[in-house]
């Protein structure tokens, strides 16, 4: 019987995150760990995790959780229980910009340029990059009229990070960018982002993207909170919620405007370090 407790689980991980119940991203702990306990001495000791299930598990995942690894959120995640989606910087935009997010997507000094709502698309293979289109599309639809393909003085916006993780890639970066970029339109370049680095273990776990061969979605408020996730290919279902959830956010920003400057709350720590160390991309040995 799996050890369900996890007392040494990530206590930054996002709690409005739902893992699929059937999924092993609840078993799963920093570092890639997770339980083991022994048969016949009842000792429980942490083991990685290809070691427990297997070195092909995220594909037996994929097939339990019908690519969904992180369920769609039913309803917003209460601002008051909403946190600050984690740090990752130096990421670079197909239009040749440094960004660092979430600080990027947040105009502290003039809240009119920072978009109401922002669905942040995140993969790590080209399976899940693919997947993502079944998101972003109806998403770009549905507020068409908020110029969401213009990096500000919009309700809304859709950005793509991809992330590359694979030391053995890290010498043909420029290489896959400029792939990426004869793939991508023109337009969409400022909202398209790469990252190239082995320091993302800890911004993995905080939003729960344990399995890396599907890909992820993150609504975020005008504040860098995470307040809608989902996985895998969208469903009809999943469009109407995130739909209905970034309209839910334009009203709520419009709500609570008075003013002034605004600030991005409690700073998560950025991967591998304390709050606000800064990430290099680290060229691997």
């Amino acid at each position: 019987q799996s050890v369900k407790k996890l007392e040494d689980a990530n206590p930054d991980r996002i709690a409005g995150i739902q893992v699929h119940p059937e999924s092993i991203g609840n078993d799963v702990l920093p570092g890639n760990l997770v339980y083991k306990k022994y048969r016949f001495t009842g000792n429980v000791r942490k083991v990685p995790l290809e070691f427990q299930h297997g070195y092909f598990w995220m594909m037996t995942d994929l097939r339990k959780t019908d690519k969904k690894p992180t369920l769609s959120n039913e309803r917003l995640i209460p601002q008051k229980e909403a946190q600050i989606f984690p740090v990752l910087r130096n990421l670079s935009s197909l239009s040749g910009e440094s960004v660092d997010l979430p600080f990027s997507l947040v105009n502290t000094k003039d809240s009119s340029v920072t978009p109401k709502c922002t669905l942040v698309a995140v993969s790590f293979r080209n399976f899940g990059y693919q997947l993502l289109d079944s998101w972003i599309k109806p998403f770009e639809d549905a507020f068409a009229s908020s110029s969401i393909s213009q990096p500000g003085n919009s309700n809304a916006r859709a950005i793509r990070v991809s992330i590359t993780e694979r030391w053995t890639l890290y010498p043909l970066r420029g290489i896959l960018n400029n792939i990426m970029k004869q793939n991508t339109p023109a337009s969409d370049y400022a909202n398209t982002m790469t990252y190239f680095g082995t320091d993302v273990e800890e911004f993995r776990d905080v939003l729960r993207m344990h399995n890396i061969m599907t890909g992820y979605v993150f609504l975020l408020d005008d504040l860098g909170r995470v307040r809608f996730a989902g996985s895998g290919p969208a469903t009809d279902e999943d469009i109407a919620k995130i739909i209905g959830c970034g309209k839910q956010l334009i009203a709520e920003s419009g709500r609570s405007s008075g003013g002034g400057n605004k600030r991005i709350g409690r700073r998560r720590p950025a991967p591998g370090g304390a709050t606000g160390r800064k990430v290099r991309n680290k060229r691997p040995m």
